[in-house]
C-alpha cells in the first residue's frame, strides 16, 4: 500500500453550530461525498495518468485527503484544484501481469467528524512477454574442429535486468552465453569438439528481475570449414560438393562484417543442402545435394540485414576445358568462356544456354527466360522449396548530392532497380546525378577487375570494342540487306530452329568447333520486364560511353552492333579471361 496525504482548505458557509461554538462539531451538515469521474481506468505499463475526482457538501470545512493503491508496485499522489475538484496521479509499474488494482481516495473533515471515500479500478495492460530469438533463417553453422562461433540473439519485452539462467549444448559441444548491457541482445558462443558432429543442439534460458523467463532451443546442421578459395563474387561449384567462401567483398581484401549466412534463392529445387557462416573465421560454407545443377545466391547477414552476397554457379562446367579463343589479324588473342555466365550448357536452341542477367555495374544476377521462345522468367525457390519472387522497385532518391543507391543494391540483391527515362541522360540504377555516376564499377576505366565484377576468379567482364571483333566475321548471301540470309560458310552466322531466330554461332575454321551466343533477351530498365527472348539479346561490356553503358547488341539485323544504352538494362555477361 502507498498513501499520500493532502490538505484541502476551502471557505464556505458553515452551519449555526459553528457560529455559537467553533470547536463544537456541526451535526447539521450533510454527509461529505467524493467520487471519481469513472469507476474504471486503463493504462499501459510505465504510464502516468490522472484519475479526476469531485467532492461535494464541503460547507466551508477544512478537509484532509489521502490516496492509496492496493499494489505496492504503483505510485499515487493527490492534487487539489478549485471548484471542489482535483485528481489522483497514478503511475503504473514498468511490469504488469494485467490484473486490475484498486485506487482509494479518502476525504476527512475532522472538525465535523465527517468522512468519505471513493474507489476506482485501474487495469494496467499486461506487459509484452519476455522472448529471445536468433536471426531468422539460421539453420546451420560453419566451423572448424575445436573452433568457435558466436551466435547473436535478440531479447524483447525486457523491462529490468536480464541474466542467463541456463546455457548448454549436446554431443560434446560447449555453450556459453552473455547478455549485453542494453538487455536487448546477447551472444551465445558454441565451441566444437575435436571431431565434428553432423549437427548440434543447444538451449538457452534467460530471466529478468520480475522472475519472467524465456527459452530458446536450436538444432543446427554443421558445415566444416575447409581451405578457402580465391576471392570473387561468383564461384563455379560441382553438384553435391561443398565450398568455403572467403567472406570478403568481391576480389578485394575488404572483410565482410557478418554473423550468419543463408540462401537467398536457388533456381533448382533441393539443390542447396545448407548455407552457413562464421563471422569470427570470416568464412561462408555451402553444401550442395548431388545431381542437381543450377544457380543460387548466398547472403552474409548482420542479424537480418544483408551485408554482401555471392553467386554460386552449380555445374560440372570447367571454363578452362574448351574456352572460346579468338585471334585477330594482328595476332592479339582473346579468351572467352564458351557459355554465358550462369548458363547450364552451351547448346544451340536451348534455354539452358541463356545464363543470368545483370544490371550494368551490379554484382548480383537476375533470372533469364525459362524457354527460348517466351519471356516467362525462370522460377526461384528458398531452401525449403517455397517459390519466391524478385522485386522491381524505383531507384531510391537522395537529395544530398552525395548518396547513391549502391548500398541499397548491396543490401537488396533481389531488387531490380528501375529508373525513369525522364532522368535522361543519367538513366542509371545508381543515381540521377551525373556527378555521382561511377564509370568504373566493373573496371572499364581503371582496367582492373573490381569488387563488383560478377565473374569467377580469373575471369572478368569484357571491354567493348576490339575483343568482340569476331562479330565482324560474317557475310550475307547476295546484297548486304537485312532481308538477305547469312552465309553459313563464314564464322559468324545466325542460326534458327523452325524458322525462329535463336542466336549466333561462331565456327572456328581451324578446329570446326562451334561456340553459341543465344538470343537471351533483355530486362527493361523502366519496368523490370524480360523482353526479346528468342529474337535478340544484349551482352554487357564493362565500358561506358558518357552517361551510358556500352552493350553488344545481338539480333538479325545487327550481327556486329554496339550500342550505348541506359545502365539499368538487364543483360547477359560472357566472361573473358583476365
Amino acid at each position: 500500500m502507498m498513501a499520500v496525504m493532502a490538505i484541502l482548505s476551502l471557505n464556505g458557509c458553515s452551519g449555526d453550530g459553528s457560529k455559537d461554538n467553533p470547536d463544537k462539531p456541526n451535526t447539521n451538515l450533510p454527509d461529505l461525498k467524493v467520487s471519481f469521474s469513472s469507476d474504471s481506468f486503463t493504462c499501459n505499463p510505465g504510464e502516468t495518468m490522472s484519475l479526476p475526482y469531485t467532492i461535494t457538501n464541503i460547507q466551508g470545512a477544512q478537509l484532509s485527503l489521502s490516496a492509496k493503491c492496493s499494489s505496492s508496485e504503483c505510485k499515487v499522489s493527490v492534487s487539489v484544484e478549485e471548484n471542489f475538484q482535483g485528481s489522483v496521479t497514478f503511475v503504473a509499474p514498468a511490469y504488469s501481469d494485467g490484473k486490475p488494482v484498486t485506487v482509494t481516495l479518502e476525504v476527512s473533515d475532522p472538525a465535523n467528524k465527517r468522512n468519505a471515500s471513493a474507489t476506482a479500478s485501474v487495469t494496467v495492460n499486461e506487459s509484452d512477454p519476455l522472448t529471445i530469438a536468433v536471426a531468422s533463417g539460421l539453420k546451420s553453422i560453419a566451423i572448424k574442429p575445436n573452433g568457435s562461433i558466436d551466435i547473436p540473439f535478440d531479447i524483447t519485452g525486457a523491462i529490468s535486468k536480464v541474466s542467463i539462467s541456463e546455457c548448454k549444448a549436446e554431443n560434446g559441444w560447449n555453450a556459453q552465453a552473455s547478455v549485453n548491457s542494453d538487455n536487448k541482445s546477447g551472444v551465445m558462443k558454441l565451441t566444437a569438439p575435436g571431431s565434428l558432429t553432423n549437427s548440434v543442439t543447444a538451449s538457452l534460458s534467460v530471466k529478468d528481475e520480475n522472475n519472467r523467463t524465456a527459452s530458446l532451443s536450436l538444432t543446427l546442421s554443421v558445415d566444416e570449414i575447409s581451405t578457402t578459395p580465391s576471392a570473387a563474387n561468383s564461384y563455379i561449384v560441382a553438384p553435391g560438393s561443398s565450398i568455403s567462401i572467403k567472406a570478403v567483398k568481391g576480389n578485394s581484401t575488404e572483410a565482410v562484417d557478418f554473423d550468419n549466412a543463408s540462401l537467398l534463392w536457388q533456381d533448382a529445387l533441393g539443390m542447396v543442402k545448407s548455407a552457413s557462416g562464421n563471422g569470427s573465421e570470416g568464412v561462408i560454407v555451402v553444401s550442395l545435394n548431388p545431381n542437381i545443377s543450377g544457380n543460387a545466391v548466398i547472403a552474409a547477414k548482420k542479424g537480418n540485414a544483408i551485408v554482401w552476397s555471392w553467386h554460386l554457379w552449380v555445374t560440372d562446367f570447367d571454363p578452362e576445358a574448351d574456352p572460346f579463343i579468338w585471334k585477330n589479324s594482328k595476332g592479339d588473342t582473346y579468351t572467352f568462356m564458351d557459355r554465358n555466365l550462369g548458363a547450364m550448357n552451351n547448346k544451340k536452341y536451348d534455354a539452358g544456354a541463356f545464363g543470368l542477367m545483370y544490371q550494368w555495374g551490379r554484382k548480383d544476377p537476375f533470372e533469364s527466360g525459362s524457354d527460348n521462345q517466351s519471356d516467362v522468367v525462370k522460377k526461384q525457390y528458398d531452401i525449403d522449396g517455397n517459390q519466391i519472387y524478385p522485386t522491381v522497385k524505383d531507384r531510391p532518391v537522395f537529395n544530398d548530392h552525395k548518396t547513391t543507391s549502391l548500398d541499397s543494391a548491396i543490401a537488396n540483391p533481389m531488387v531490380f532497380y528501375t529508373a525513369p527515362s525522364s532522368d535522361y541522360p543519367y538513366v542509371d540504377w545508381l543515381t540521377n546525378d551525373g556527378a555521382l555516376q561511377d564509370h568504373d564499377l566493373w573496371g572499364g576505366v581503371s582496367k582492373y577487375k573490381t569488387k563488383y565484377d560478377p565473374c569467377p576468379t580469373g575471369w572478368r567482364v569484357p571491354d567493348a570494342g576490339t575483343c568482340w571483333g569476331f562479330r565482324a566475321e560474317y557475310k550475307k548471301s547476295g546484297k548486304l540487306t537485312d532481308s538477305q540470309p547469312y552465309d553459313s560458310s563464314y564464322p559468324w552466322y545466325i542460326e534458327d530452329e523452325d524458322g525462329k531466330d535463336t542466336g549466333f554461332r561462331y565456327k572456328d575454321k581451324s578446329t570446326g568447333k562451334e561456340y553459341w551466343f543465344p538470343f537471351c533477351g533483355r530486362i527493361q530498365p523502366d519496368n523490370g520486364t524480360l523482353m526479346g527472348t528468342g529474337s535478340g539479346g544484349h551482352y554487357h561490356t564493362r565500358s561506358v560511353g558518357g552517361s551510358l553503358a556500352i552493350i553488344e547488341g545481338f539480333a538479325w539485323g545487327n550481327p556486329n552492333s554496339e550500342s550505348e544504352l541506359n545502365r539499368p538494362y538487364g543483360a547477359a555477361v560472357r566472361c573473358i579471361k583476365e
